[in-house]
């Protein structure tokens, strides 16, 4: 077999593969979606009832008088 050959069969069975291992995620994650549990009252518990979303609190800067390195020279 010449170099040519030998490329294109690594090429051929790469891309041959990615698209087995894409069906198979997919059909993997079909799968576990029609898994869920349907969300009813009488399967949550007591931390269900009393979890809250934690959001973080944004910041903003109101001092914008000097740079961190306007602050180094001066000091």
């Amino acid at each position: 077999m010449d170099l040519v050959s030998i490329f294109s069969t690594i090429v051929l069975v790469t891309t041959i593969a990615t698209l087995v291992l894409a069906f198979a995620a997919y059909f993997a994650y079909k799968v576990r979606e029609w898994r869920k549990p349907i969300s009813s009252s009488a399967g949550k518990t007591a931390i269900d009832e009393t979890f809250e979303p934690i959001f973080m609190k944004r910041h903003m800067l109101n001092d914008f008088t000097h740079t961190q390195d306007e602050h180094v020279i001066n000091s």
